[in-house]
């Protein structure tokens, strides 16, 4: 998630739907609460959510019982802990009831980015009501180039030292096919590094001083961003401190059997997550042959533990999802990297 510039005005599309007065939010009932146009967050003044309406339930695809009680900034969405999101609320809650504050934000999911117009108001008990209104994705004409561009005539991605891969997508797997499994993963190390790259400009945008001191869930995005900007399909991405270890969905662009484009995609893993958290890892697709369904999973561990992977010759798929928590259901916004659908992501 990025902000994006700050303002003092409500949009002129928003004019006809201010939100209500502190008052009479404060005195609306939960379910008047779910029927507000837009998104309604009450939180305590550490930034705790006390409330969470069912519009913002929607717009987020995060139901209620997996955001109350938790901190909004270091749990839920902690890429707005930067000075212009986070830093307003912190000010705003030293203030008195009554003061009010508005800014607009951009967010980045894994279903797409979305601009969105935020209102702090401060309440009476030591209570931040949070009103978010969306808003349609405007082009901006100052953004800044892609370090690596995807020129689709021509069929091949290009970086900042030349060509990175000089063929369409539909061809890759072939030549992969033909230089081998250990070659493969390395030209995924090299795209990997360059995706990295990206990545760690689009966080450094955001307000992160670089990608592996980002919030997870903000380097996560950079990065599923980058490779969905080139065509080089979807990432999603659970990471888990005991034991270390990362566990990733890959939706690549085409459809492919090819194990030697799991085995690019492992090398593209293990540069991407290692910057990603400044240590190097090892990453093995768990699906062996078994590469017809989507997305596909990968267990990434530190490089200490590569013997763990070494040793999973044999074991079925679903059993080693199993073991590694490879969980489905947390993964990929709206359904859109669940095994077997071919939603739009």
């Amino acid at each position: 998630m990025s902000e994006m510039p700050t303002v003092n005005e409500v949009p002129d599309s928003l004019r006809e739907s201010l939100p209500l007065s502190v008052e009479r939010l404060a005195e609306m009932t939960s379910q008047e609460v779910d029927d507000l146009p837009y998104g309604f967050v009450m939180l305590d003044e550490d930034g705790v959510v006390l409330l969470y309406n069912r519009y913002e339930q929607r717009m987020s695809r995060l139901p209620s019982e997996r955001v109350v009680g938790r901190n909004f900034f270091q749990e839920i969405a902690p890429c707005t802990r930067v000075e212009a999101f986070l830093g307003r609320f912190r000010a705003l809650a030293q203030q008195p009831p009554g003061a009010t504050d508005q800014f607009s934000f951009r967010f980045h999911f894994l279903h797409g980015a979305q601009d969105v117009f935020v209102q702090f108001a401060r309440a009476p008990v030591n209570r931040v009501f949070m009103t978010v209104h969306r808003m349609p994705i405007e082009s901006d004409v100052h953004e800044r180039p892609p370090t690596i561009r995807h020129e689709r005539d021509r069929g091949r991605l290009n970086g900042p030292l030349g060509a990175m891969i000089p063929l369409a997508w539909d061809q890759v797997a072939a030549l992969l096919a033909r230089v081998g499994q250990s070659a493969a993963r390395e030209l995924g190390r090299s795209v990997g590094r360059k995706i990295a790259g990206v990545a760690e400009h689009t966080v450094v945008e955001a307000g992160a001083s670089a990608l592996d001191k980002a919030p997870v869930l903000l380097a996560v995005g950079a990065l599923d961003q980058a490779l969905a900007e080139l065509g080089m399909g979807r990432l999603a991405a659970d990471f888990c401190a005991h034991p270390p270890r990362v566990a990733c969905f890959v939706r690549p662009p085409v459809e492919s059997g090819s194990v030697e484009l799991s085995c690019f995609y492992e090398g593209l893993l293990e540069t991407t997550i290692s910057a990603a958290l400044n240590a190097a890892h090892v990453a093995r697709c768990i699906e062996g042959t078994e590469l017809a369904a989507l997305p596909w999973r990968f267990v990434v561990v530190p490089i200490e533990r590569a013997s763990e992977l070494r040793a999973l010759g044999g074991e079925r798929p679903d059993d080693l999802a199993k073991r590694f928590g490879l969980l489905e259901s947390s993964l990929g916004a709206g359904g859109a990297l669940s095994r077997g659908t071919n939603a739009d992501s």
